[in-house]
């Protein structure tokens, strides 16, 4: 396996070889209500508020995250058997498909496994199904008890296109976006809503912290535990890529991961911390789902207690 590098703080900007570009590339996209949906419609008061509200519990979220765990320990917490089975690996992709508007929903069970990694796609139905009923748990998806109404015409041959796996029959249900995850798409569409979101969220100190924090993390398990991280990080290296280069290929500006202190860990997740801000201030896109992935790579949605989970990928 390849050593994982990056550029030292003094030279970080935003490209392939920057811990930044395998989250941070491009803002996480919002799920834009389909047409088969029933429209959420908000007043302008309530989107105050619903805004406002929003503002709050993510960065209470954000302080409770980096005060419940140093970094590091947060960072071997991540690696653990737990934390490195399949089930969680899986969950993330899933979770980092909903968010990224990769799942089309409404979807069955198994057209959730359309977008998954090849050696995903064979965890066990009941494992699935666990997964799915977090998501619903946490107001991130929403089970409909019936039969899925599937487009008339010919089906499309592409199934990753159509985003339909084949075979029709099986139980009859599915599932689709939560009422409250709607809610917040139709907020978040707008752009002056959007815009506050971003403007408070962006100029707390607790995000600049919160940023710095789960650099970190990261580059601690970077630095102990590759596999882990490249395990942790699937599904945005999956999107975004995660290139390498030969040894031969890099000169004195990089610097490997595993030959970092602790004292420049901070200091380069400071400078990343820095630069990510200025990126999202430059683009001016929302980051309220970005954020929500950071939380589900941090693991802070949790594991689902008592459950028998796949052998490590």
């Amino acid at each position: 396996m390849s050593t994982l590098f990056f550029e030292p703080e003094s030279n970080v900007k935003f490209d392939s070889h920057t811990l930044g570009s395998i989250i941070y590339r491009d803002s996480i996209s919002w799920v834009i209500l389909s047409a088969e949906e029933a429209r959420i419609t908000i007043s302008e008061e309530e989107k105050a508020i619903l805004v406002q509200g929003l503002v709050d519990n993510a960065l209470i979220l954000m302080q409770r995250i980096i005060s419940r765990k140093s970094p590091k320990n947060c960072a071997r917490d991540s690696s653990k058997p737990h934390a490195q089975s399949k089930t969680n690996i899986t969950r993330g992709t899933i979770f980092f498909n909903i968010l990224t508007n990769n799942q089309r929903l409404p979807a069955r069970p198994r057209d959730f496994r359309i977008n998954l990694a090849e050696e995903e796609k064979d965890l066990a139905d009941s494992e699935l199904s666990d997964i799915l009923s977090s998501k619903v748990r946490q107001h991130f998806l929403e089970r409909k008890r019936e039969k899925l109404s599937f487009p008339r015409g010919r089906p499309v041959s592409d199934i990753k296109k159509s985003g339909i796996a084949r075979g029709r029959r099986g139980a009859e249900s599915y599932y689709t976006s939560s009422q409250r995850k709607q809610v917040v798409d139709e907020i978040l569409k707008d752009s002056k809503s959007r815009e506050s979101i971003d403007n408070a969220i962006l100029n707390s100190e607790i995000f600049y912290r919160f940023l710095k924090y789960s650099f970190e993390v990261s580059l601690y398990q970077m630095k102990e535990d590759e596999r882990a991280f490249l395990n942790t990080m699937k599904a945005p290296i999956s999107q975004y890529g995660l290139p390498y280069k030969k040894l031969e290929e890099l000169d004195s500006s990089y610097i490997f991961v595993k030959d970092l202190t602790p004292d420049e860990i901070k200091r380069q997740a400071k400078g990343l911390a820095i630069v990510t801000v200025k990126k999202f201030q430059e683009d001016g896109k929302n980051i309220l789902y970005t954020v929500a992935t950071m939380f589900s790579l941090l693991n802070v949605y949790g594991l689902e207690k008592g459950k028998k989970e796949s052998k490590v990928v």
